[in-house]
């Protein structure tokens, strides 16, 4: 069976949501696992996990998420991608499957920097970069909360989330991030039938 990884930093919780609805999508075509970066493998400013990075070796597809924080991947996420280094000497990555996703608080936020980022390095490690297919249902009259892809990002999946605590992904949010863990899990299945 294929193998999705889906590696994200939350700061707030919700990309970990994000991540979650893309691990439901994955799951129903492939073996997937979330992976959260935490601040704990962050030592001297520098991403230290072998055993998670290797647990990555063996992924088919993995799928990065991060917070935007002023317009980039959060600084834990960032701290990860460098140490991803070492697998881009080696090339242990090359032609696996990578998409990605994001959240703000700005509708804009500047959500495709980030995008652009997680696209950056994975073409760098000469993955095969999967978009968002979702189609913006506010065209169809889904209402706003309810709409997948409305912020017609199709790079990857993007989100807004208003500021406090009882604010989460919108239901239309969470749905985009499963059909792009769904889109993943299929494609990867498919190549390794």
């Amino acid at each position: 069976m294929a193998i999705v990884k889906v590696v994200f930093h939350s700061g707030s919780g919700n990309t970990k949501a994000l991540a979650e609805a893309v691990h439901k999508g994955a799951t129903g075509n492939a073996e997937c696992e979330l992976m959260e970066i935490s601040g704990s493998q962050i030592i001297d400013g520098r991403f230290q996990d072998d055993a998670f990075l290797a647990k990555l070796d063996q992924a088919d597809a993995i799928i990065f998420g991060s917070p935007t924080y002023m317009g980039m991947v959060s600084g834990q996420m960032k701290c990860f991608l460098d140490a991803t280094s070492s697998r881009w000497m080696s090339g242990s990555w090359n032609s696996k499957l990578a998409a990605g996703f994001t959240t703000s608080l700005g509708l804009s936020g500047d959500k495709q920097s980030t995008l652009s980022y997680l696209v950056t390095v994975a073409c760098q490690h000469g993955m095969i970069w999967i978009s968002s297919d979702s189609p913006n249902s506010l065209f169809s009259g889904d209402a706003m909360d309810m709409a997948t892809n409305r912020l017609s990002s199709s790079t990857g999946v993007m989100s807004q989330v208003n500021f406090g605590a009882e604010f989460k992904p919108t239901f239309g949010d969470l749905k985009t991030a499963e059909m792009l863990g769904a889109r993943v899990g299929m494609l990867i299945s498919k190549l390794k039938s």
